[in-house]
């Protein structure tokens, strides 16, 4: 059975570690992949329009996971999206108050399927990371009171990046209890944690897609470095842990790539399988 679809995680995977790539290597693989059929599903717990900026040449021919699975896009088209209900959120933001200070939270986010809301105490230093992984980005006065402001699309996910002195593994057993329980917190890397529906994973947005695609497991390759993406690096048996991806991450895995993101593992390995010629 040959490989159909390819799904890639970004930060520490595709991307290296300047949130960067090696656009016309990619341009020239991508075109190899469209003219054999194959799919290309960018998987990542950022927003939509970041991972639209990222692929601007070809986003119309990309399929997009965001938000670790809480909103997909087909090109420009929204195909689904897993909304947070009001009070869910809102107990979410009062524990995270109640549990946390300012100096322990860098950068806390709120976002729909285009945009993401941060207060508008976070400071100049903060707002520009948000903005190279969130792209559009508004302050509000107050995120405890999201709510009370104009929205226009529902909201789907909940980031929160704590400072560098607070073990991200304690955050998991703190906050874990307090949840209400239609809700999932996963790790996204750089001491990140996104909380959204419990059924809003890159796995179940990957398995919707190839629902529609009418694809079997064997047909999907996918690729990651990461918690967020042991669930789809554990539903093929063509699955790549990242070179540079943590042990238990590359022990998930079928497969660990030859080369890590710094190195354009990604491409590296799709151009090995189908014998792409550089």
């Amino acid at each position: 059975m040959s490989i159909r679809l390819i799904a890639t995680d970004m930060d520490g995977t595709f991307l290296n570690n300047q949130h960067d790539y090696d656009h016309q290597r990619f341009i020239k693989d991508f075109k190899k992949l469209a003219k054999n059929g194959i799919q290309l599903v960018a998987a990542s717990g950022s927003s939509y329009p970041r991972l639209r900026r990222e692929f601007a040449d070809v986003a119309d021919q990309m399929i997009f996971i965001s938000q670790n699975g809480s909103v997909i896009h087909y090109g420009d088209e929204l195909i689904d999206c897993f909304p947070l209900d009001h009070d869910d959120l809102k107990a979410v933001l009062a524990a995270l108050t109640r549990l946390y200070g300012d100096n322990d939270i860098n950068q806390l986010v709120v976002s729909g399927p285009t945009t993401s809301f941060v207060d508008q105490s976070m400071d100049e230093k903060n707002l520009a990371i948000v903005r190279l992984f969130y792209e559009n980005v508004k302050r509000v006065p107050n995120l405890l009171d999201i709510f009370n402001y104009p929205l226009n699309e529902p909201l789907t996910k909940i980031s929160v990046n704590f400072a560098d002195h607070i073990d991200i593994t304690n955050v998991t057993g703190e906050l874990d209890g307090l949840l209400p329980a239609n809700l999932i917190m996963e790790n996204s890397g750089f001491n990140t944690e996104l909380i959204g529906d419990a059924h809003a994973t890159k796995r179940n947005a990957l398995m919707a897609i190839a629902d529609q695609f009418n694809l079997r497991a064997n047909e999907i390759m996918t690729f990651g470095d990461n918690e967020n993406d042991l669930g789809m690096l554990t539903m093929t048996s063509h699955s790549y842990a990242m070179k540079n991806a943590a042990l238990p991450i590359r022990l998930a895995a079928a497969n660990v790539t030859r080369l890590t993101n710094q190195e354009s593992g990604v491409l590296d390995t799709i151009e090995r399988y189908f014998d792409f010629q550089r």
